[in-house]
């Protein structure tokens, strides 16, 4: 009997936190993306019943001026990311061009925001490279780094982190395969949304949703 009542508490519990999952999800109207736990027990400052998100990990690349950025630097903002190499013909080109447009589209809340984009071909894409790739498209924000560091450890951070495919491929052109989609992370480091970024609809739909984020800080902590 007292395990049945023991199993009892559980399920309830179980219950109490999908609702409040529910609940969550629902004050912005966007979706948590990807693995999520339930904690049961009070450890590492979670409370019982605690939903523990995917969080992207902390990293530090080399930007296209030479200097490290520390993602700990720019944790308080929006992110909006996308994995790339410079002299990628087939999706890149309008991937960055949709990315310019939707940079230019919100710099009403440009304090809010980082836009970073990964090279998966750092071998290629040296600081130099990636600032001339910068200027080629006439991207003068102060918030949008071109980041490039260890091809493995990126190719690894997309897949497993962003989840988006980042890897190298002999069968691709230029040797390289990745994922069109534009990644809308939040200020805890949450995946809120995937984006087609060749296309207008992607764009328009991450611009709105970036502003679902904002609005929903001044209503309720999401």
């Amino acid at each position: 009997m007292k395990i049945l009542r023991i199993s009892k508490l559980l399920l309830l519990l179980f219950l109490v936190v999908s609702c409040t999952e529910k609940q969550k999800v629902a004050s912005s109207g966007l979706p948590f993306i990807g693995h999520h736990d339930i904690a049961f027990t009070n450890e590492d400052g979670y409370d019982k019943g605690d939903t523990i998100f995917h969080t992207v990990e902390d990293f530090i690349y080399l930007n296209q001026d030479s200097v490290l950025l520390n993602s700990k630097d720019i944790k308080n903002t929006i992110w909006v990311v996308k994995f790339f190499f410079s002299h990628c013909r087939t999706i890149c080109p309008p991937m960055t061009q949709q990315m310019a447009q939707l940079r230019d589209s919100v710099n009403d809340i440009e304090d809010q925001l980082t836009f970073l984009s990964f090279s998966i071909d750092p071998e290629n894409d040296t600081p130099t490279r990636l600032r001339q790739y910068k200027n080629r498209y006439g991207i003068t924000a102060s918030n949008w780094y071109f980041l490039t560091g260890d091809e493995e450890e990126t190719h690894r951070l997309g897949t497993e982190s962003f989840y988006v495919n980042a890897f190298a491929d002999d069968n691709a052109q230029g040797g390289f395969a990745h994922s069109a989609n534009l990644i809308l992370v939040d200020k805890n480091q949450h995946i809120r949304g995937l984006y087609d970024g060749t296309s207008n609809e992607g764009r328009t739909q991450l611009e709105a949703d970036i502003r679902k984020l904002i609005s929903n800080e001044y209503s309720t902590k999401d």
